[in-house]
């Protein structure tokens, strides 16, 4: 099975999230990782925005040829936020 799909003019990455008791998370399908910090991480996939929050946190590992990530820290919350058109972190903080 690919890790992408077709979708009309361009390829998808198939975008998965495990989370292990809360302290390693581990993502696919990760296009680019817009802002991170100890509390905040936000990273773009074909699904929207992706917004991790949590204590600690600390980007393991990219790889942006696959799009695997890998999350240490205390997570206490994902979630998601539409794609729209893409605008820098503060663009999208200030809208």
């Amino acid at each position: 099975m690919s890790p992408m799909t077709e979708q009309p003019g361009r390829l998808v990455k198939k975008h998965s999230l495990t989370l292990n008791d809360r302290e390693r998370m581990t993502a696919t399908g990760i296009q680019r990782v817009d802002f991170f910090s100890d509390e905040l991480i936000t990273a773009q996939t074909d699904l929207g925005q992706l917004n991790i929050k949590g204590e600690a946190l600390h980007i393991e590992s990219l790889n942006s040829d696959t799009g695997d990530m890998l999350v240490k820290g205390k997570v206490g919350a994902v979630s998601y936020t539409e794609s729209g058109p893409n605008l820098s972190f503060f663009g999208r903080l200030f809208k």
